[in-house]
């Protein structure tokens, strides 16, 4: 994800200059067995990204997307045989990331070993036709995908322009092209990093409200989304309440009613199968909030949707932070997108201001708050309007009651961690999926009472 540190304008000319200094040192270097050296071939790149009309971003992307062969220390990182740098899409983008880069660059630097892995799965012709350079380092590079990483490639927000720089990376190998002045491309570097302060400059919280984030544990933004994104929001949710249960995929879990109906209470795990949440989830202008919160860059540890639909039971009063020790993380910061306008009534969010600074509470052998504790505590309902986020921190006590309106009160609850402390969402759903599969997934006859860290405080049928 976009580091979120401000730059100087002084700043911002280092990082570009360190980034030639790369090229002046490696880039007359042989381009792993081709009969280019790694400028021509990056600059080559470039060329054929602008030649077909993409943005700044792709092009710059194209252009320093093997970067990563020469920006770590040699002797720190593993060689592909004498075919360069292992990882090198990695290293390059975590490097640029770390330097003020926007994730748009970052990923499409990730993506460009990934879309060859991709395209040699699809496309036997392209297969036959890579170099023997590029035969040998897909060994390296994990070998073509399986069927199920190249559908989940396919929902990429970034995959046509990734299948592109993939394209451009083999047709950059043309002998005894002249070089252009690689002025242009430096002024184009430094244009991309200005452009990404000034978008932190205008997303960075007031004072005023770091002061109420640290004094009460969470944060209400009123009003953040617009009308149309709003809309879009609606949409969004619709469409994944209105998917078929399909094992392996998004996985949905059910409440009973009151009348013993059985209720959609939760959705999760649907990044990769839609492209609108995870532009938007894991997109700039909200991690710049979270990292300002975390105060160091945030990365996405999961994703839900409560539905809490007419009739559905309220969630008991609960801290984050126990069930969200599995990987060794000590802290997160939960972002919840109210869809729906929230109330008593409905059920909106209950917290204790200031809560959080006592670490964790007494607690059941469920993971719930002491009744009795919690009963001691003062409760502060947070109604919401549709379109508000509300972001609080994991060590906050919080709860809800049932919806008892015919109306109901759906809310995305997007939780993050500090990415110092590790990427695991992937292994997160892997282990829930193991322990507390949603219901098309479970074994019939199998006792599933035993959910551990992963049904706390929530209704979700078990059996």
């Amino acid at each position: 994800m976009v580091t979120r540190r401000s730059m100087t304008e002084a700043e911002m000319d280092t990082v570009v200059e360190e980034i030639f200094a790369l090229y002046e040192r490696y880039g007359a270097d042989d381009y792993i067995g081709e009969p280019v050296s790694q400028l021509e071939h990056m600059v080559q790149s470039a060329q054929l990204a602008e030649a077909e009309g993409f943005d700044e971003d792709v092009i710059i992307a194209a252009f320093l997307h093997d970067l990563g062969h020469f920006c770590s220390s040699r002797g720190e990182t593993e060689d592909m045989g004498g075919y360069g740098t292992m990882r090198h899409e990695k290293v390059g983008a975590d490097w640029l990331r770390a330097r003020g880069f926007s994730e748009k660059v970052a990923k499409l630097i990730e993506n460009h070993v990934e879309a060859k892995r991709y395209l040699v799965h699809r496309n036997p012709d392209y297969a036959r036709k890579l170099s023997e350079a590029s035969k040998q380092t897909l060994m390296y590079q994990g070998g073509p995908m399986t069927e199920e990483e190249a559908l989940r490639f396919e929902t990429d927000p970034l995959f046509k322009a990734s299948i592109r720089m993939r394209t451009w990376d083999e047709r950059a190998k043309e002998e005894g092209q002249p070089l252009p002045d690689l002025g242009m491309y430096k002024e184009m570097c430094r244009a991309h990093l200005a452009r990404q302060q000034r978008m932190l400059s205008e997303q960075v919280l007031s004072e005023e409200q770091r002061k109420s984030w640290k004094e009460n544990g969470y944060l209400h933004l009123k009003g953040f989304f617009s009308p149309t994104q709003r809309e879009d929001l609606f949409a969004w949710v619709a469409d994944l309440e209105g998917r078929p249960e399909t094992p392996g995929k998004w996985m949905k879990y059910f409440e009973s009613s009151p009348q013993g109906e059985r209720l959609l209470c939760r959705v999760e795990n649907f990044l990769a199968y839609h492209e609108g949440f995870d532009s938007l989830l894991q997109g700039e202008r909200l991690l710049a909030i979270l990292s300002t919160l975390m105060e160091e860059e945030a990365i996405l540890y999961k994703e839900k949707i409560n539905f809490k639909l007419p009739g559905g039971n309220g969630f008991g009063a609960h801290q984050d932070a126990p069930a969200f020790t599995t990987f060794g993380q000590t802290y997160h910061i939960t972002l919840m997108i109210s869809i729906d306008a929230s109330d008593m009534e409905n059920g909106c969010l209950e917290m204790v201001p200031g809560a959080h600074q006592q670490g964790i509470l007494p607690s059941t052998a469920s993971g719930e708050v002491d009744p009795d504790y919690a009963q001691g505590l003062t409760w502060v309902p947070v109604p919401t309007e549709a379109g508000d986020i509300l972001l609080f921190d994991s060590y906050i006590p919080h709860r809800s009651g049932p919806n008892n309106s015919q109306r109901p009160r759906r809310a995305l609850y997007v939780t993050y961690n500090r990415a110092s402390e590790g990427s695991f969402r992937d292994a997160y759903y892997a282990q829930k999926r193991e322990v507390f599969p949603p219901d098309c997934e479970r074994v019939p006859g199998k006792d599933y009472s035993d959910t551990g860290v992963f049904n706390i405080g929530n209704p979700v049928r078990v059996m």
